[in-house]
């Protein structure tokens, strides 16, 4: 489940496989879309390539494209949260762990 849609800014949750980009790297993502086969789903985060097709990693089926985008795969990025989502984060964390190290002793 993709917790950020289309204009959203992302955040690379592992590394690319072939090093186009890192964790950490930061994107907007200018538009998601399934592939053909229905495996995964895509988006595009501003990296252009001039392959002639791409190559799902779940069942290798090769797609022809027909535009210049390194479409990626989706699941490797996560929505960047402000800076008050983080803190509104980090202490509904800090109460749910005081909660349960309350009801451990």
């Amino acid at each position: 489940m993709l917790d950020y849609r289309a204009g959203d800014d992302i955040v690379a949750i592992k590394d690319h496989s072939q090093g186009i980009y890192k964790k950490g790297d930061v994107f907007t993502a200018h538009e998601l879309k399934r592939n053909s086969c229905g495996c995964i789903i895509l988006v595009d985060i501003g990296l252009k390539s001039d392959r002639r097709f791409t190559q799902c990693p779940v069942c290798l089926t090769n797609d022809e494209k027909t535009d210049n985008i390194w479409w990626v795969e989706a699941r490797a990025f996560r929505k960047l949260l402000s800076k008050s989502e983080e803190e509104d984060l980090a202490d509904v964390l800090a109460e749910v762990f005081s909660e349960e190290l309350i009801s451990l002793n």
